[in-house]
């Protein structure tokens, strides 16, 4: 549980984190380059917060997880992050990142059997 909640708001800062990108979008300006304008929006700090309370959730799951599992099977972010940008930004998906995503799915469910029988047993 403590994993998904991770990978959640994992996938929730990278949304917001792109939204605020989108809305302070300005090459005129001298210091866009850096990404320090970023921070005049709401959606960036949303973002920034998400991030914190995933990395605090991380810390927690590593407590009862061994780094062997968490990892593989926190990477759902790489399908998420995807899925979810295509569905609320409207982002396109070309054939070769679909294919990327159904072997993650393929790797995922490999790698998750073995965590959810480890999840079960704390």
């Amino acid at each position: 549980m403590q994993l998904s909640i991770c990978v959640l708001l994992a996938t929730a800062a990278e949304l917001f984190l792109k939204l605020g990108a989108m809305e302070t979008a300005n090459p005129a300006n001298a210091w866009s380059w850096t990404g320090l304008t970023g921070l005049r929006s709401g959606w960036v700090w949303w973002g920034i917060i998400a991030s914190v309370v995933s990395l605090f959730n991380w810390l927690a799951t590593l407590r009862k997880l061994p780094l062997t599992v968490a990892f593989p099977v926190g990477n759902v972010v790489h399908i998420l992050v995807p899925l979810s940008s295509w569905i609320f930004l409207g982002e396109g998906i070309v054939t070769r990142r679909w294919v990327g995503i159904a072997l993650l799915v393929l790797g995922l469910m490999i790698v998750a059997r073995p965590a959810a029988k480890l999840e079960e047993r704390l």
